[in-house]
């Protein structure tokens, strides 16, 4: 029989998924029982995670700005009024991109739950110019933290930590100006997985070896059930080793 053998190519990653379904999260008829509220909301935080990482690691890289924007304490807006602020910057970002005939590239996650209003922002970086530069020059509010992707091309614990530093906000939900965990350019590439039937095996190896230019990320190895189909399944993401061609 064999099993389905799923494929994502994100920038310096692979993302590989093994399973007797097609897709992980269909649903098989039979007598599995129903996933519980907080099954249900587990599989969607990783979901979420899943395709963050999948989105931050297919356009950005080494050196791009990972940048924290606060409001001075007598400045904090209403998250309607940030969602402005927010906008107005990255507008503004966008026309002095064009001026070095760049295209801004930006994921924008915005947190304010339980804690003081702020924007976390990711954005390319642009040869010859110094957006870090731009950014202080442009936010009026308070001072910008900025941070700056590393070269593993690896970045799963950042998109961990946007969710889950978004959760609170995203769950309330009532404040009409964000419905949604976080906003991005439309120009982002969202990497398209490819499956395919390996008939030879019954089933995989418990631990999986990498192609041929790549290592194994160990953090990301699971061998499990699926929630929702009750079968066995594994997953695990390959990262290119530094030096390697892409």
């Amino acid at each position: 029989m064999g099993y389905f053998k799923t494929t994502v190519k994100a920038g310096a990653t692979i993302e590989v998924t093994k399973s007797y379904t097609k897709r992980i999260g269909t649903k098989a008829r039979g007598n599995k029982e129903k996933p519980t509220a907080e099954e249900m909301e587990k599989v969607n935080q990783m979901n979420a995670e899943r395709t963050l990482r999948l989105k931050i690691n297919a356009n950005f890289g080494v050196d791009d700005p990972f940048i924290t924007l606060t409001y001075r304490k007598e400045e904090r807006p209403t998250p309607a009024g940030a969602k402005k602020n927010i906008k107005k910057l990255l507008d503004s970002l966008r026309k002095k991109y064009k001026t070095m005939g760049a295209e801004l590239k930006y994921i924008n996650v915005t947190e304010y739950q339980n804690k003081a209003i702020h924007h976390h922002i990711i954005i390319n970086r642009v040869e010859g110019a110094d957006v870090s530069k731009w950014v202080r020059q442009l936010w009026k509010f308070g001072r910008p933290d900025f941070k700056y992707l590393d070269d593993t091309g690896q970045y799963k614990d950042l998109a961990a930590y946007l969710i889950k530093e978004t959760s609170k906000t995203y769950k309330g939900n009532d404040d009409g100006g964000h419905k949604q965990r976080y906003s991005c350019s439309r120009n982002l590439t969202m990497p398209t997985p490819k499956t395919e039937i390996i008939k030879k095996a019954q089933r995989w190896a418990a631990d999986p070896k990498p192609i041929k230019g790549y290592y194994i990320d160990k953090d990301t190895v699971y061998n499990g059930i699926d929630p929702f189909t009750g079968r066995e399944y594994q997953k695990y993401t390959m990262v290119r080793l530094s030096g390697s061609g892409g």
